[in-house]
């Protein structure tokens, strides 16, 4: 068993309520000792079952440095309108045991040249205070920028207060939140942006730091659900081989929705590219690989692809479904 695949079986030590929609959970390893470590930024991909008894898994970020802690905290957002995972997570107790795949990290921290730039939006606060944390212990400079709806809805306020955070409520209108050409103006040589929230609010910050001239290796982002879109994005059309179908995916969609609306019922569950239950086999053309489930030699080969996050290099692509 490879080390992605090793489960690990962790309990929840603590619940603690956060805002009415946000709870943080303390977890600690089930057999005891000491848990593998990781770095800012890193999440921890946990099993959780959905309506119906069906099992799922979904990517929380780790909020407090490492630093040889024998415990774990993630924050969890209780979405209505999810699939069931996030209500599971917050009926658990303490005392519950829950599988986890080990911490994993697609959203490292930049830290090397000078004062990394972290700005967070509502849940994306957490691996963001997790990065805000290390650098204070480690003695560096940061700046640290925060956007909710209001006060009642900040998860860690009082933590992201102590850390130095500019913290704005937007009252759920965006254009009263942060200002992100203020925020992003005159980019610094060697000074790296790291952005997570919304899927709105992050592709504004992405394209707002592109429009001031931020170098695109010096701009990373992490969205809970979806993916950005980017430069170049073009409209293409998908083949469906078992159902006989001929669907056009628009450049502001994603394949996956584009299948769902076509009534043929697709597998799916994170809609983040890391689980890989939407994975489905190309049969013709060229998949733009935006997950985080399938290995180098998978991508290069181009016969799978995600269709939560996903698309194509090519006019068209042909699916087995």
């Amino acid at each position: 068993m490879s080390g992605r695949d090793a489960m690990l079986e962790l309990v929840v030590e603590a619940v603690r309520p956060l805002t009415p929609a946000i709870k943080a959970f303390v977890l600690r390893h089930a057999q005891g000792g000491a848990l593998p470590p990781y770095t800012p930024g890193a999440h921890l991909g946990v099993q959780v079952v959905q309506p119906g008894g069906r099992t799922g898994q979904r990517a929380y970020s780790l909020v407090a440095p490492c630093a040889g802690s024998d415990r774990y905290e993630i924050a969890v957002l209780h979405q209505p309108q999810g699939a069931g995972g996030s209500a599971w997570m917050h009926r658990l107790l303490p005392g519950a045991v829950l599988a986890a795949q080990p911490p994993r990290n697609d959203f490292a921290l930049h830290a090397h040249e000078s004062a990394p730039l972290l700005v967070a939006g509502g849940i994306g606060i957490t691996p963001l205070l997790c990065m805000a944390r290390a650098l204070r212990a480690e003695g560096r400079a940061f700046d640290f920028f925060y956007a909710t709806r209001s006060a009642g809805d900040t998860a860690y306020l009082d933590e992201a207060r102590a850390l130095g955070a500019t913290i704005v409520h937007d009252g759920g209108d965006p254009s009263r939140g942060l200002d992100l050409r203020a925020v992003l103006a005159g980019p610094q040589r060697g000074r790296h942006l790291h952005v997570c929230g919304p899927k709105g609010m992050v592709q504004a910050a992405v394209n707002t730091a592109q429009a001031l001239g931020w170098p695109a290796g010096h701009v990373h982002c992490e969205l809970f659900a979806g993916a950005l879109e980017q430069p170049g994005d073009q409209p293409f059309e998908v083949r469906t081989l078992r159902s006989k179908k001929t669907l056009a995916v628009s450049a502001h969609q994603s394949l996956l929705d584009v299948l769902i609306g076509a009534g043929l019922d697709p597998l799916y569950d994170c809609r983040q590219g890391d689980c890989g239950v939407c994975a489905v086999d190309v049969v013709e053309g060229i998949p733009d690989h935006r997950d985080h489930n399938l290995g180098a030699r998978e991508k290069a080969e181009g016969r799978t692809i995600c269709t939560c996050v996903s698309r194509a290099r090519t006019p068209y692509l042909v699916l087995d479904i």
